[in-house]
């Protein structure tokens, strides 16, 4: 895993990210300045929260490398060959998926080294709280209870990516890591089971929402964890690990507090502005100027034909989306090309030009963009698809129509004759959602062997590539590779079923 060499890693990262963060300056590196020194007040353990948050990025990569948001839609059918591209991110496009690859080397690098910097924080909380006044204690807590949440939340990602079956607790998962390793010893860990990941997070849940129950954290910001962005991630799990009444309740509470954006405030929720409406959204990872740009991850300069798109959109993912749906204007540029009005989405006409326009950039950046992490669509999704498992296909169909009045789409299925039809029309509602924020490539692992539908390209996006266009279901690429630094670094590591050979 992270092990000696990513661990020492990690540490020394957060040491340089969080220099970068205007409240964050009192953390250094350790050979300069011990932990015991480091970390004496409320303040020193805020400045590591805020180090935290800056480190998790499902947005980071550029140039056709790139961790979750740029491989979920790449790997699959939501992208092409970009008009621009020198061949970044073919390799991904071909299926090509090995541990030396950089998505599965980011995702893992990216969540345990924000783990780490977790722990730390909470050695250093466990260390000096007896010493607080009660005020402080308080504050103390409330900093706890997000450190513990976004554990949670790295350990999902990892759980959802690499562990082959959510379900079988007795079977693989990922390493858990409550714990800051010693420094320059060499200690290996073996992956820990499924029940035992599970039960991980579900004990950080637990005590992280007790912690925040009742605690309004930073004014409420979207860009903060708190006791909805918990109740968020416990729904993404239930559904994982098949607790569908567990993730019917969490998610119709969520919609109570977050309900679903109308067409308006959805296109103002992904405006190219420093401050976009917040909408129906439940947590954002927050960026600015000179941040992390995640349009980089298919542009090279600006979010416009003349900015060198590497990667496009699909035009099997267009061809899903009606005129009057917003997601269709948000989601991709209309052309402004020699034969284009700035609303022209005939794409063909235009050398099949299809511009992601779904992340447009912020005035002081041209690609950088807020993050969506939950929306409340999500929990919409979630809701009728435990409906659906419960038998009650009248009323997923309402949850899936929901959406679609919201946003101006056409009404689709009105009823569901089977769960198998329920679930086809719930997994292609979530494709044209949830498209380029992390969740195609998720999807179609989980619901996509139930259903027998795998990734099914159109002849001529894949030709962009010369790639396959099909990758059937239950294929063990699916699951991602344990990455081969973890494999070097780690001799009691087990690789995934499939990537023995590669």
């Amino acid at each position: 895993m992270i092990m000696k060499k990513i661990f020492k890693f990690g540490f020394i990262a957060l040491l340089f990210s969080v220099a970068a963060c205007n409240d964050a300056t009192d953390i250094v590196q350790e050979s300069e300045l011990d932990p015991i020194s480091a970390y004496k007040t409320v303040g020193h353990l805020q400045s590591g929260l805020n180090g935290v948050y800056a480190a998790y990025g499902p947005d980071f990569g550029s140039n056709g490398n790139g961790d979750a948001i740029f491989f979920n839609d790449l790997f699959t059918d939501n992208m092409k060959k970009g008009s621009a591209s020198s061949g970044q991110g073919s390799s991904e496009y071909n299926f090509v998926l090995q541990p030396s690859n950089s998505t599965p080397e980011s995702i893992w690098a990216n969540r345990y080294a924000t783990i780490n910097r977790v722990n730390r924080v909470l050695e250093a909380y466990n260390r000096i709280y007896d010493t607080f006044s009660d005020s402080d204690k308080a504050d103390a807590d409330v900093i706890k209870g997000q450190l513990l949440a976004m554990r949670a939340l790295c350990t999902l990602d990892l759980f959802e990516y690499f562990t082959p079956d959510y379900t079988n607790t007795a079977g693989p998962s990922v390493i858990k890591m409550d714990f800051v390793p010693e420094l320059f010893v060499n200690d290996t860990f073996p992956r820990n089971t499924v029940g035992e990941i599970v039960a991980f997070m579900k004990d950080d849940i637990s005590q992280a929402y007790e912690l925040l129950n009742g605690v309004t954290v930073q004014g409420n910001s979207m860009y903060y964890l708190n006791t909805n962005v918990i109740q968020a991630i416990e729904a993404r799990l239930s559904l994982d690990t098949e607790d569908y009444a567990r993730a019917e309740a969490l998610a119709t509470d969520l919609l109570t507090a977050f309900p679903l954006s109308d067409a308006a405030t959805y296109a103002e929720m992904f405006a190219g502005v420093a401050a976009p409406t917040r909408g129906e959204t439940i947590f954002a990872l927050k960026r600015t100027a000179n941040d992390n740009g995640i349009a980089n991850n298919w542009y090279a300069n600006t979010v416009t034909r003349d900015g060198s798109p590497i990667l496009e959109a699909s035009e099997q993912l267009l061809n899903l989306f009606d005129d009057g749906d917003v997601r269709k204007a948000v989601t991709f540029v209309p052309d402004d090309g020699p034969t284009g009005n700035g609303s022209d989405f005939d794409y063909p006409i235009n050398n099949g030009i299809i511009l992601i326009g779904k992340y447009p950039g912020i005035p002081a950046d041209a690609l950088v963009n807020d993050v969506k992490i939950f929306r409340a669509s999500e929990m919409q999704l979630i809701l009728a698809e435990a409906q659906a498992r419960r038998g009650d296909l009248a009323a997923a169909a309402a949850s899936v129509q929901a959406i679609r009045a919201a946003r101006g789409a056409s009404a689709g299925l009105s009823t569901y004759g089977s769960l198998g039809v329920a679930l086809e029309d719930i997994l292609l509602e979530r494709r044209k959602e949830f498209a380029f924020e992390g969740h195609r490539y998720l999807d179609l692992k989980r619901l996509g062997g139930e259903l027998n539908i795998g990734v099914s390209r159109r002849s001529d996006d894949a030709a962009t590539f010369s790639a396959p266009t099909d990758l059937p279901a239950n294929d063990y690429r699916f699951t991602l590779p344990i990455p081969q630094s973890e494999l070097n670094a780690n001799n009691l590591m087990v690789q995934n079923p499939g990537y023995d050979d590669n």
